[in-house]
């Protein structure tokens, strides 16, 4: 099994994944991400890969799909977390370097991105709402999953023990 992630290319190259949008290193991380999959593919082509790239919408989800596709991967399947909201937004505010507008008035000094206090709901529901057209969309499988109940590594288990 290889796990080839966007966001660890991104930390190894500038040690972070927020990074601003005009630097380029968004678009030097996935050209390098895609390189990496294609010489797992050279090299290892019968191993399951773990591709870890967040995407937005459905037209990002369809070119992932048609790069790997044209790459000739075999089966594609989607990973979706459905994590309930009041989880996200216990850890979106447990994150470093943030805070709830509310109090921006004690803590401005501190070097702090504030951001209103429905910030991660809007956000939940955002991600929900791109998603929604999923099942839909050229998958192979759609596996649903809630981080509180199975972890990814469970997921891996369970088609590893059912050789999927």
């Amino acid at each position: 099994m290889t796990l080839i992630s966007r966001d660890k290319i991104l930390i190894e190259e500038f040690g972070q994944t927020t990074l601003d949008s005009y630097s380029g290193g968004h678009e030097y991380a996935l050209g390098k991400m895609w390189e990496q999959v294609r010489v797992h593919l050279r090299d290892s082509p019968n191993t399951k890969m773990i591709l870890d790239c967040w995407s937005g919408d459905q037209r990002d989800r369809a070119y992932i799909n048609k790069r790997l596709r044209a790459m000739k991967v075999k089966s594609i399947e989607a990973w979706y977390f459905i994590t309930p909201v009041q989880q996200v937004e216990e850890w979106f505010w447990k994150k470093p370097g943030i805070a709830r507008s509310s109090e921006m008035k004690n803590r401005q000094d501190k070097g702090l991105t504030f951001y209103l206090e429905d910030a991660p709901r809007r956000d939940h529901e955002l991600f929900h709402e791109l998603a929604k057209g999923i099942d839909s969309e050229e998958f192979d499988q759609v596996i649903r999953i809630n981080p509180l109940i199975m972890r990814p590594e469970h997921v891996l288990r369970l088609q590893t023990s059912l050789n999927l």
